[in-house]
């Protein structure tokens, strides 16, 4: 009987995911989305892909000491990608999605301003950017949330993966 009710729980929760509404806060941003063809701002970036392991809590130091390895995948953009980032992000306003959660005095001269945190897929789609892992890659990027602990200084979702070699 144990088990039954267990998997009809499990069942009933795997449903609820699979038909659940958008929030409110999703809602307004596909209202905003689709009166403002620039909520979300792109931007193509061109440069090789990395992993990169960078120390994260407690101190956020050095792995070494101590720290939790946080893995990223970065993309170290090429001298004209980084210019377009900086020039997107600096135009970023009020209208657009990011206004609320990235800094945009960022210079292309900040400490390794040319690496740049990929983040989940903006379409929601896989990316698969690990298959082109110390490749070089051409992306539609999309400007991203900066996250209080964020390695980079530049973060972007992948839109698509535009072209490789």
């Amino acid at each position: 009987m144990g088990f039954t009710k267990l998997f009809l729980t499990v069942l009933l929760l795997s449903c609820q995911a699979l038909f659940a509404e958008p929030s409110l806060a999703e809602q307004a941003d596909q209202i905003k989305s689709a009166q403002n063809p620039n909520y979300y701002l792109h931007v193509p970036l061109t440069g090789v892909v990395k992993y990169m392991i960078f120390p994260g809590p407690p101190n956020f130091v050095s792995v070494e000491k101590g720290d939790y390895k946080e893995p990223r995948w970065i993309l170290d953009v090429d001298e004209a990608s980084l210019k377009r980032l900086v020039e997107t992000q600096a135009g970023v306003t009020p209208n657009n999605y990011a206004y609320r959660f990235i800094d945009t005095t960022l210079r292309a001269d900040e400490p390794d301003a040319n690496l740049v945190t990929l983040v989940s897929s903006f379409t929601g789609e896989p990316d698969n950017i690990e298959l082109y892992e110390n490749k070089i890659v051409t992306i539609d990027a999309v400007i991203s949330a900066q996250p209080a602990h964020c390695h980079t200084s530049f973060v972007v979702e992948i839109a698509k993966v535009l072209s490789h070699e």
